[in-house]
């Protein structure tokens, strides 16, 4: 079991789940709403396995409609923040949002950011009261809201103290719980093996690589087209669990 799952349990447990939109039966149609970075974007070349990048078929949106026959608005785009710094982060995109859900209403929304505000200056307090707002204002139009915290660092230390990357985890569990998000609505990508991790080909496979200057140079944070198949294969799964979608 990931350290992130047993670290956060004592979150999940101690914060109480305000009233929800109800379940969907898995039945078509849904359009869900799956807003991330650059992660969700685009499809990363791995040279070590040589895995090709940028076919769009490969994404983990296009997966899950395939083998769903949901429909995925995918708003991901690279560099996105929760937070926003320079450019407008996905906090300020409520217009956007009610765009999508539209007349008829998206059934949820998928939401898999924060590398990018865990890289930045932002505080983790901030990230947190803006993700929290962000949840609200979806659960407030009727959506369900599916959080994933941000993906793991190689060897990464279960210590906010020691890690930005775990401070803005924990900062997505409590943000979703606190606006109204059940805790068995966080996907957490880490408890179901994507983990970048040097040592291990495997895991390195999931991840970008590239050649330069003839040596390998490992990303560890964007997905090559076998990550993108593993995300999306867990997330059906998850999704699947709880009644959101249904295979074909």
């Amino acid at each position: 079991m990931s350290r992130f799952v047993v670290c956060v349990t004592g979150a999940m447990l101690a914060i109480a789940s305000a009233a929800h939109a109800q379940v969907p039966n898995g039945q078509l149609p849904q359009r869900w709403i799956l807003a991330g970075d650059s992660i969700q974007a685009q499809v990363f070349g791995n040279a070590e396995f040589n895995l090709p990048g940028g076919d769009a078929r490969d994404l983990t949106a296009s997966i899950i409609m395939q083998d769903t026959g949901v429909a995925i608005q995918n708003v991901s785009s690279p560099g996105a923040t929760m937070t926003t710094t320079v450019f407008a982060g996905l906090k300020d995109q409520q217009a956007m949002v009610s765009f999508i859900d539209g007349f008829f209403g998206a059934t949820g929304i998928v939401i898999t950011i924060g590398v990018n505000d865990s890289g930045g200056t932002v505080s983790a307090n901030t990230y947190r009261a803006d993700y929290s707002g962000l949840v609200a204002f979806a659960l407030r139009a009727g959506m369900q809201v599916v959080c994933v915290p941000p993906l793991n660092e190689p060897n990464e230390v279960p210590d906010v103290n020691v890690s930005r990357r775990f401070a803005f985890q924990i900062a997505t569990v409590f943000a979703c719980m606190g606006a109204g998000v059940p805790a068995e609505n966080i996907f957490n990508p880490a408890a179901v093996g994507i983990v970048p991790d040097p040592a291990d080909p495997a895991k390195r496979r999931l991840f970008a690589s590239s050649l330069v200057n003839g040596q390998l140079r490992l990303d560890n944070i964007h997905l090559s087209s076998a990550g993108h198949r593993l995300f999306a294969d867990r997330l059906i799964d998850f999704m699947v669990a709880r009644g959101f979608w249904r295979r074909r």
